[in-house]
């Protein structure tokens, strides 16, 4: 067959075209653009999702926070499910659903969200929208759950280290750590610490085996409410100094002691009532003294006092029920330096009351046997090495959350 002038014309332009590389590439990179629109097409509505679970995560949490505070279960869940629909009407895509559940046994709150954001350039690949799902518990503190035990340090290291043997029995309290270190916190194998919760301002913390810990990383410790909330000592002159008792039964005032007070061989030692000043020295008891304070305050001047307790000492220590110095049994002026406070080998001892002690670094070893039927600890670090404790929160308690109806969000 023959072709006209201008079909020849159109052929052999083809055949330039098809025999061109020129051509072939301009092809090839046009078929290349279509799977890298689609990523900056799916990048673009992969963001918009995100986007959405921000809002909706962040719609939930103060959903689940304001409902908790309710008194009845039915309360709280419709009280999330009103303030969650109130705050994701102006969110995009379709509008996000909530359920929420609450266990009383546990008093925890739970909520779960799920939304959808509808798709604009990967629509074209069939993915019409991207599926959404959050979840939020919370719980309601407040005056039912007490720190027992707190860390103040923000930048000691391993302010909180559990070695091998440490047992603590404290099921209704918690431990606070304000440190953010690395590592914040050691806990060892071979330990049990049988406590509400443990909660460590830092995100690193390292855990050598062991069972179970009820433990949250980057969580809110709770602030030292005692900061110069306690009573203004002034230390008068020093009313002993340097005194050293040897075995037998032995009974001391209160005043001011300065320099080193020793018990030394074994012994039974009554502390009369009142406030005991130590300064620049402190006291220590050693091998296998009983010793018996009932309505006793310590206050370590400086950083030089101190109290240690070494060879199964048998001590009974509680603070005075009423007066200026109610409920405290160990404190210290503020902005000391830290010192070490090691409590050694004590055998049945009982503590009650505040043990304030923000700057000391305080080491419990050997076979300590303690029942602290009543107390509250502020350390600035804590080492834990075989021991045996049982501790239940003192009347100077400190609560979680911002007094009765306090919550906060578990993660």
């Amino acid at each position: 067959m023959r072709l006209t002038k201008p079909f020849y014309v159109l052929k052999c332009k083809l055949e330039e075209f098809s025999e061109s590389a020129k051509g072939n590439i301009a092809v090839i990179f046009a078929l290349s653009l279509v799977p890298l629109v689609a990523a900056v097409g799916a990048a673009f509505d992969y963001s918009k999702a995100n986007q959405l679970r921000s809002g909706m995560q962040s719609a939930l949490d103060n959903s689940v926070l304001a409902g908790v505070r309710e008194p009845s279960a039915e309360a709280k869940i419709a009280l999330a499910q009103k303030f969650f629909q109130a705050q994701v009407s102006n969110l995009w895509g379709t509008a996000p659903t909530a359920s929420f559940t609450f266990n009383p046994g546990t008093g925890i709150l739970s909520g779960e969200a799920n939304g959808a954001s509808t798709t604009s350039f990967t629509a074209i690949l069939g993915v019409q929208s991207i599926a959404v799902k959050v979840t939020s518990p919370a719980i309601a503190s407040g005056n039912s759950s007490k720190v027992c035990i707190l860390l103040a340090d923000p930048v000691q290291s391993q302010s909180f280290l559990v070695n091998s043997g440490a047992n603590l029995v404290a099921p209704d309290c918690e431990i606070h750590v304000h440190s953010k270190a690395m590592p914040a916190a050691i806990f060892n194998a071979g330990v049990t610490l049988n406590v509400k919760r443990i909660c460590v301002k830092g995100d690193f913390v390292i855990k050598n085996g062991g069972g179970s810990l009820p433990l949250e990383t980057s969580c809110d410790a709770v602030a030292d409410p005692f900061v110069n909330a306690l009573p203004k000592v002034t230390p008068g002159p020093c009313n002993y100094n340097n005194q050293v008792f040897n075995p037998g039964t032995v009974t001391i005032n209160p005043g001011v002691y300065c320099g080193w007070t020793n018990f030394n061989g074994s012994g039974s030692l009554t502390l009369n009532p009142g406030l005991y000043i130590i300064k620049s020295g402190g006291m220590t008891f050693n091998s296998s003294w009983t010793v018996k304070g009932e309505g006793v305050t310590f206050y370590l001047v400086d950083q030089n006092a101190t109290i240690t307790f070494n060879g199964n000492v048998n001590a009974k220590l509680n603070a005075p029920a009423t007066g200026t110095y109610a409920n405290i049994l160990f404190f210290e002026p503020p902005g000391l330096s830290n010192t070490n406070l090691p409590i050694n080998g004590t055998s049945g001892s009982s503590f009650q009351g505040l043990m304030y002690l923000p700057s000391r670094d305080v080491i419990i070893n050997s076979v300590s046997n303690v029942k602290t039927e009543k107390v509250t600890m502020v350390f600035s670090s804590l080492i834990l090495n075989v021991m045996n404790w049982s501790v239940e929160s003192s009347e100077k308690s400190i609560s979680v959350g911002s007094g009765e109806g306090g919550v906060r969000l578990i993660r």
